[in-house]
């Protein structure tokens, strides 16, 4: 497969994991905003993450699909995923005393453990478009991934 095939899935899915949660929050906004408060942080932060959520996922779609910024939106994806899994992993813990989720569209019928799977696939997703985007060779080897030439790895 060629790279640059697989790099355009890999950011096309990730872009469409991030537009489906950006858009289904300011769809129904009200409820957004109720799970919101149900969160562990101040009603503040809340209100201000109810709006800045939905619109940084938006920023991460463009980033994602332009080009020349698609390296900054898989590092910028990546560590979303991972802030948000450590704070649905603190939310396990029980820590709070409380397990809120504010999962909206389909990902509100997973339970906390599907929840934390689909991060986590969709973490090794972003961590291997970075390592195709910067060449890694042993991921391109593995992949048997070229730059549009015929054989196996990068040629």
């Amino acid at each position: 497969m060629k790279k640059e095939t697989l790099i355009t899935l890999i950011t096309a899915s990730l872009a469409l994991l991030f537009f489906y949660a950006a858009v289904t929050k300011l769809m129904h906004y009200e409820q957004s905003r109720y799970e919101m408060y149900k969160q562990l942080f101040a009603r503040d932060i809340a209100e201000v993450l109810t709006w800045l959520l939905p619109v940084t996922e938006l920023l991460l779609v463009l980033l994602l699909l332009i080009k020349s910024t698609r390296l900054k939106g898989l590092y910028a994806t990546l560590i979303v995923l991972i802030v948000f899994t450590i704070y649905i992993a603190v939310a396990m813990s029980g820590i709070f005393g409380k397990k809120p989720c504010a999962c909206g569209g389909v990902i509100e019928w997973l339970n906390y453990w599907q929840h934390l799977g689909l991060n986590f696939f969709f973490i090794v997703v972003a961590a291997l478009g970075i390592a195709l985007e910067k060449q890694w060779k042993p991921i391109n080897r593995w992949f048997h991934v070229v730059n549009g030439k015929e054989g196996t790895g990068l040629n």
